[in-house]
């Protein structure tokens, strides 16, 4: 882990420091260090220490220098971060860590689209309640992030169909913030207790490449 902190900048350290809990410091330092080292790698660029960032007007991050057209997006939930690079495309992530006790039904009237309230009360039991609203929850964290438009997307200007399905699909509606990108969608649960969300945005049939790759660190 020291090693991943002398990749940090003095504004990553200092962020880190604002965390009280060690377990916030470590799991910032986990991050942030592994996404500079991947991203280093996939631009030939030597040191991780060297990488800068910028963020646009709504707070995404990106590399301020980027010959390699690197798009990226992170995520954390418990003990587990999730990173999503691609080269020439939009990303976004999103990783939840279940939680049995939250009052679902009234999260959904908050944040939900009403056809996606419809899938939620539908379900058939506690599990299947759990499963649809994380599913729907995660898919749309990815789509807003890899939008990069934060809170300006509304959540009940669009939904999803088909979460069901190998590819869902977004509806947005009219007066809906987004940027008319095409996207596609996975969703899977991780360990019975995550659920993990990728949006990687669509290009003119350009076929997509998944590599999956997992870092320990102690």
């Amino acid at each position: 882990m020291s090693q991943l902190q002398s990749y940090l900048s003095e504004d990553e350290k200092l962020r880190m420091a604002g965390f009280r809990k060690q377990e916030s410091q470590h799991r910032f330092l986990a991050a942030r260090g592994a996404l500079r080292l991947i991203l280093a790698g996939l631009q030939k660029a030597g040191d991780p220490a060297d990488m800068r960032f910028s963020v646009n007007g709504h707070g995404k991050p990106f590399l301020t220098t980027n010959p390699e057209d690197l798009h990226f997006n992170l995520s954390h939930s418990g003990d587990l971060i999730l990173i999503a690079i691609t080269r020439g495309r939009e990303c976004g992530v999103d990783i939840e860590r279940r939680n049995s006790a939250r009052n679902f039904n009234e999260l959904a009237d908050f944040y939900f689209h009403p056809c996606e309230r419809d899938v939620i009360s539908a379900a058939k039991g506690d599990a299947d309640i759990m499963y649809r609203f994380y599913t729907l929850w995660s898919l749309k964290e990815a789509f807003i992030k890899a939008e990069g438009k934060g809170m300006a997307i509304a959540g009940d200007s669009f939904y999803f169909s088909g979460i069901d399905s190998l590819q869902p699909e977004v509806v947005t509606t009219a007066g809906s913030q987004t940027s008319g990108r095409h996207w596609l969608f996975s969703c899977e649960f991780y360990r019975q207790d995550y659920s993990m969300a990728l949006a990687v945005e669509k290009i003119n049939e350009r076929d997509i490449t998944v590599k999956r790759q997992r870092l320990v660190f102690d």
